[in-house]
Order: C-alpha cells, then structure tokens, then sequence
C-alpha cells in the first residue's frame, strides 16, 4: 500500500512484452522465468553463462576469482570480434567496460538485468556498440552471499521471494573492502582491474532508504583527491545524457543517489571514501558509475530500469569512445605529471567531508504524515526543494610529497600497494637525503569492530629529518598514474588508508615516528623496480629485443646497479641516474648534478646508420 501509486506509474513504463520475447526458455534468466518472483542461485547464473558462451561466439566465458567458499566468480566478456585476454582487449583500441551485479546479495535486479544485457549483445543482429565497446560482466560478486536466501533478508525490499545476504562469507561488506582489499573477491576484481584496465566500472545495487519517486538513483566518482576534470566529466556530463535519454526513450524518471535530511531540505548522499567501490574506481582515474535500483519498486521494474540503465550507460561509451580514450589518458598524465616536482601548495585530500553542489534543485518525493509517532510518506506525490549535498572537498589536507620510503620490514604494507597495481622501487644503495618524519601525537582505536577491524585514527606532526637510508627500503614515488591513490594508503590521518584498516598497528606509538618516510622534492637515488606480487609474476620468459630495450621492467644480467664510473675527487665518484651524471659523495651517497656532455652530434650520427632505429639510438 505504500506506494501504490508508485507501482501503477512504472507498471505502465516497463516493456513487459518485450522482455524475454522471442528468446528460447534455456536463455532466459531465472527471474524472467518465474514471472519475477524468484532469483537466480550461482548453480543457474554459471549454467546460464554457460549457455549463452556456447550459443554465441561473441561471448567468451572466464573466471573474475573464487569466493571464500570456492565458488567460481563468472566473468563474460562480450565483443565483436571476440576477445579473451586484456592484451586482445588493449590492442583493439575499444572502451573497455566492467559491469558488475550482486555486490550485497540482497540486492539483486543487478545480477538479472546484466544477464540479460548479456544476452542481448550476444544475440543483437548488428554488432552495435560492440563496435566501439568491450562489455565485461561479472555478474554474481558475492557468490557465497548469494546462496544464503531467505524470504526476510531485506525487509521493506519488493521481490523476489528470497535473496541472499549483505557480506560474504567472511562477514565483509564487499563494498567497503576496496582499499585494504582482504576479501578474494575484491583481490580478484582489482586484478582484473590491474590486468584489462577498464575504461569505465558500472557497479549495481539497490537502495532502502528515502521515498521518492525514482526507480533508479546513481552517483560517480566524488572524491576530491582524485581528477576533478574526471569528476565533473561524470556528474555534469554522462550521468545528465544518461537521465535524458532514459525519461525520452524508457519513461524513467532517474537522479543522483541521495536520502532527504532535515525535513527535506537536503538531499545528501554516501561518504567520499575510497573503501567503496566507485570512490576507489574513480581514483584509480576511471569512469564509476553507481546505480541504485530503488526497493520499493516492484522487482520486475527494478530489473528493466536497471537493464535499461546499464544498456545506456554502454551506449553513450560507444558514442564518445574517442573522447573517453582521449579524457583518460589526460588523466592519467596530470596525475603522473604533479608527483614529478610538488610545489609546497600542491595539496591532497586526506579526509573530506560532504558540501552543496551548485543551486537547489526539486527532487521528486511523497507528501509526509505523522503516523504512530513518526513521520511516514503517504502515496501523494509531492517535489522538494532541496540543496543537493553531492559535492566534496578536503577536510584535512597534506602536501604531496615526491616518494615514500617504507622500510623493509613493513612487507605487508608493500604488498598491498603492489595489489593495488602502484608502481614499488626499491633502493639499491645507502643515502642519505632530506626527508619529513611524522610524530604521531594522538591514537584512537575504535571500540567496536568494522570489517574486522578496530578503526585506528592518528594525529601526527611533521619534522625535518636527514636520515641515513639504508639499501632495501621501498620507494613508492608520486608520479605515477596511481599517485593520488598511494597518498591515501600511506598516509598516517588518512580518512581511509592502511593506517586506518590497522596494517601499521605494530609501529604505532604515541610520541614516535610514524614509520614511513616523505621525501618531499626530487632526490637522485638509485633504484629498480622490486618484482610484482606473485599472481603478477611471468616466468620462462624469453629474452627478446623488446624485453630488454623497451619493457620498463627490463632484466638486471648485471649484478649490483651500483657502478662508480670514475673518482672526481678523494671524496667523490662520477654516477649516472636517471641518464644524468652526478657526482656522489661516497660517505653520504648524496648527488650533485654535472654539467651534461653534448651527445647530439653522436646521436645524429647513429640515427644516420640503417641498422639502428630511434629506440636504439
């Protein structure tokens, strides 16, 4: 009775003759079967999957992971010409697109409506957006979650009979597990994130919270670390022509995901921290779309509208693949560019908070009554102006230093960020070089635990420090692609980093140093690349020109890196680093810049050979 009006609207909007026509009973989802009032179990996904792979060439069948139980983590890749591997992908020059169901097991129309966007590409007469787009689907993340139905799993929820639960099987809230990355299922989507580099990350959900009258919500990127460019691209751009063509097209009224506060008079949304799963897409410099199906529509209508939401959003992809390559790859270079010389007012959120974006705006709801004590909607419709306190900006600051330098015993630190895919060097020789300690002035742990941990919060203070470093310490340098998001991890008051999720618990002690190092501005060091984490590592490789020439990660059939090219001095040997001489004072190791010989004529000489071609030269 709540929203019976609601129900009759979007009765009238779904395209309820047209879902499943014309498709064999083997192909359609357990959903559209049982006339909406079931879901499927991971038995009927993975068979489903499988037929669809069988039946169309286009769709290639592969495995994101495994559960914590050991249940397999079905991934389809859709594409015309077929692909299987991130370098076919990488190589066909498409937008890559990662779509994602099941997430919290409870909620989900994700899981059928990406089915069925499956089996639409496979079987669409025309290739269409797979012309220009690789379609990725990962149906059913939170397999163990899934299978653990029950009628009351989500109450308030309309449809299905029964659905699974919120968390895993370790307990894990999979969508704020993205930044200490413990779950093998958010291990095994950020290897895919790692390996095929998608353009653009769609997760789906379904929200219980405020009534309104919006069959689906959504959101983007939003946190201020990340490219606000990238942001903006998102919320001002795609999400806007996505709302238009789905109220022109489907009927569909959509807006940005939000709860009413205050009487009405705000709408607000989730926090901006990166443990969830677009925040931390979105860091990683990628196009992250939320979609939020809403509960108390009926099931059937959650599923189109959420089908439909997704078709789109692949859609306008295709339309503007070219801008999407282009934008990205932008991205990626202003994020590798500010870690190369930080100014002192090159500053990086650490901690944020949420603030109002732009001018109010009316946002679709149901008039108010007081019921049994507490205000409940009724089904008349009513609009509300609201500020809309989508936008976020840094609450605590730090200024952006040129590397990290985390010592050798703290592997488990360094072993997380190479999960995360940031680029790890190690030092090769002992240095000494100016530097910024922080002294950890307050600790608070939490007294109750969240994802399995009891939160650790720090205050700390900076000093200027010279220390001597010694060989093996790891170098995590700023710029790099994934610049903002090791800022995040490695800092100690970071509203989310491994701090945070206790990895740094042993060295924590009030008036201490906190065990990580800042280096602030450039320093010449001489270093090389520690190996991947060992699901990265490719062995029996042959030696090749390309191997050793062009690949960053060339190999070392040298011995020790460091070489003394001549002594200048009793105190001082000439070095090469980076392709700069230095002269290196062997006591301290510290480097002082040499006038650079001219190799230009040399060059020009050499480039003049036929046998020599410009990577040689």
């Amino acid at each position: 009775m709540r929203h019976r009006l609601f129900a009759l609207t979007m009765l009238t909007l779904t395209v309820l003759a047209a879902v499943g026509r014309g498709q064999p009973e083997e192909l359609l989802t357990k959903a559209e079967r049982t006339g909406y009032t079931q879901t499927a179990t991971h038995a009927e996904v993975m068979d489903l999957a499988r037929r669809l792979a069988d039946r169309s060439p286009r769709v290639h069948l592969a495995e994101l992971g495994r559960s914590v139980e050991g249940r397999e983590l079905p991934l389809l890749v859709v594409a015309d010409p077929p692909v299987a591997t991130p370098e076919e992908a990488k190589a066909s020059g498409k937008v890559v697109a990662l779509l994602i169901g099941n997430i919290h097991a409870g909620e989900v129309c994700g899981k059928e409506a990406l089915m069925m966007l499956a089996r639409e590409l496979a079987f669409a007469d025309e290739p269409g957006v797979l012309k220009s787009v690789i379609v990725c689907i990962a149906p059913i993340y939170n397999a163990d979650g899934n299978e653990r139905m029950e009628p009351g799993n989500r109450p308030g929820q309309v449809g299905p009979e029964r659905m699974g639960v919120r968390p895993n099987a370790q307990g894990f809230d999979l969508n704020r597990d993205f930044m200490k990355a413990e779950a093998p299922e958010t291990q095994a989507l950020i290897r895919f994130l790692r390996r095929w580099d998608p353009h653009v990350f769609v997760d789906t959900h379904t929200t219980n919270g405020s009534a309104h009258r919006y069959v689906l919500t959504y959101s983007g990127p939003k946190h201020p670390a990340g490219d606000a460019e990238l942001i903006r691209w998102v919320r001002d751009g795609m999400l806007p022509r996505v709302t238009e063509t789905l109220r022109e097209t489907k009927g569909h009224e959509t807006f940005f995901y939000g709860n009413f506060e205050d009487d009405h008079t705000k709408w607000t949304s989730f926090p901006a921290e990166p443990r969830y799963s677009t925040n931390y897409v979105g860091l990683r410099n990628r196009i992250a779309i939320l979609s939020e199906a809403y509960s108390y529509a009926p099931f059937k209508d959650r599923v189109i509208a959420t089908l439909d939401f997704c078709r789109a959003i692949v859609e306008d992809a295709a339309a503007r693949k070219d801008e999407i390559v282009k934008l990205l790859r932008e991205v990626d270079r202003r994020a590798s560019r500010a870690g190369e010389s930080p100014q002192d007012d090159d500053l990086v959120a650490v901690r944020t908070r949420a603030a109002p974006l732009g001018e109010k705006a009316a946002v679709k709801g149901f008039e108010m009554e007081q019921r049994d004590g507490r205000r409940v909607a009724t089904e008349q419709p009513k609009d509300y102006e609201c500020e809309l306190w989508l936008d976020y900006e840094s609450e605590l600051a730090v200024r952006r230093p040129w590397a990290y330098l985390i010592p050798p015993h703290l592997s488990v630190v360094v072993e997380s960020l190479k999960r995360h895919g940031i680029t790890v060097e190690e030092l090769r020789e002992d240095a000494e070089l100016d530097a910024e300690r922080l002294r950890i002035d307050s600790i608070e742990r939490a007294d109750r635990p969240f994802q399995g941990h009891r939160m650790t919060r720090v205050t700390a203070s900076a000093e200027a420090v010279a220390p001597r470093i010694e060989a093996g310490t790891a170098i995590v340098r700023t710029a790099q692609p994934l610049g903002p998001l090791a800022v995040l991890l490695l800092e100690p008051m970071s509203e989310d980093g491994l701090t945070l999720w206790n990895a740094l618990d042993d060295g924590l002690r009030l008036g201490e140093p906190y065990p990580i190092l800042r280096v602030l501005t450039p320093v010449p060091l001489t270093r090389s690349d520690q190996p991947p984490i060992d699901e990265d590592r490719i062995f029996d490789r042959p030696i090749t020109f390309d191997s050793v020439y062009r690949d960053r990660r060339r190999p070392d059939l040298n011995g020790s890196p460091v070489r003394v090219g001549e002594w200048l001095d009793d105190e001082h040997f000439a070095q090469t680093k980076d392709g700069t001489r230095y002269a290196v004072n062997a006591r301290t190791g510290r480097a002082t810049a040499q006038p650079q010989p001219d190799t230009s004529a040399l060059r020009q000489a050499l480039a003049a050979l036929p046998t020599i071609d410009d990577a040689t030269v």
